[in-house]
């Protein structure tokens, strides 16, 4: 087996990927991989298998890009490498990934979602019992005085590029609003530092532009705030999995039900624009208002999330967002 042949086996690239390699890794990073395969190696192991080629500088460069990983045990730091996958999510935030072909990405977000659900096996639990909420991210679906909330309990606050955003490509919303906090920060977030205003005027902005907030962990107020994402049904994965595992309400968890008010409904649309799951539709009827008719809008509450991006947008208070589930 080659050299290149021996990469890609054990950084497990997709065939469709291969004439694209130059772009994700270069021939050193190559080297580096097939030279370590699957064994851990401490930095002194590593200087004695690569010598001179290897220095502190490239191996960290390699860590931030995400070809390898790193990992401290007993006082020890270890490396080890890491997978296409991951090397994938980091280029996608933070490389040149729009030089792909349109074609390429495409069959690249498949093949992303397939991982991503091979990575996360949880939804068949959450399917049949309660999530188990240690092993689950984006628990929960909030609103946006909640989000907010979450902010204001944070001690560090770090944006990042939406990677699901990025990897689908499927909508033109805005792509740096993803939050870590406090824990979720690590030494390779690589995102930019954030105040707690300008986290929660970011959260109002993504709100305006239709992405709805999902947050974890649940027990934050116990633990400390994690991760609050800013989601769109069509491009983020955990939307688009729940859709096709049909988790909806479990995972991401629903804690509200919209409940719509035709008598206040003035018939202006704007519910129908924001619901990303069409759970507020136009019904075919029509009715009177103001001398005028116009066309009526229905509500059909089997298909609502409980995001709220309905509400806060209504101009006539025609839609409330009722609690559903006390504990969360």
């Amino acid at each position: 087996m080659s050299g290149l042949e021996n990469f890609i086996a054990l950084f497990k690239v997709p065939d469709f990927i291969q004439p694209y390699l130059h772009i994700f890794v270069t021939q050193k990073e190559i080297d580096l991989v097939v030279h370590m395969g699957e064994k851990d190696f401490t930095l002194e192991g590593l200087s004695d298998l690569l010598g001179e080629t290897m220095t502190s500088a490239f191996l960290e460069q390699c860590y931030q890009r995400e070809i390898i990983n790193r990992e401290k045990k007993e006082g020890i730091l270890y490396y080890r490498i890491a997978d296409f996958a991951q090397r994938m999510n980091n280029h996608a935030m933070f490389g040149n990934y729009y030089v792909l072909p349109q074609n390429i990405r495409k069959e690249l977000d498949e093949w992303c979602l397939s991982e991503y659900h091979k990575k996360h096996n949880y939804f068949q639990a959450v399917i049949e019992n309660q999530p188990d909420y240690d092993n689950c991210h984006n628990d929960l679906i909030m609103l946006l005085h909640e989000a907010e909330e979450f902010v204001d309990s944070s001690d560090e606050i770090m944006v990042v590029p939406c990677d699901c955003r990025m990897l689908a490509d499927h909508c033109d919303r805005p792509r740096e609003v993803c939050l870590r906090f406090n824990r979720s920060i690590t030494d390779r977030t690589n995102g930019r530092s954030l105040t707690k205003e300008e986290a929660k005027q970011l959260l109002r902005m993504s709100d305006r532009e239709g992405l709805m907030h999902t947050a974890s962990p649940h027990n934050w107020r116990e633990v400390g705030p994690s991760v609050i994402c800013n989601c769109c049904a069509c491009c983020c994965y955990p939307f688009r999995a729940a859709q096709q595992y049909g988790t909806k309400g479990k995972w991401p968890k629903s804690r509200y039900l919209a409940h719509f008010d035709q008598e206040k409904c003035k018939l202006c649309g704007l519910c129908i624009q924001r619901c990303q799951f069409k759970a507020c539709f136009l019904d075919g009827t029509e009715r009177e208002l103001n001398g005028k008719k116009g066309k009526n809008i229905g509500f059909n509450p089997e298909l609502c999330w409980g995001c709220g991006l309905c509400a806060n947008s209504c101009p006539n208070g025609a839609i409330m967002m009722e609690k559903i589930d006390e504990n969360l």
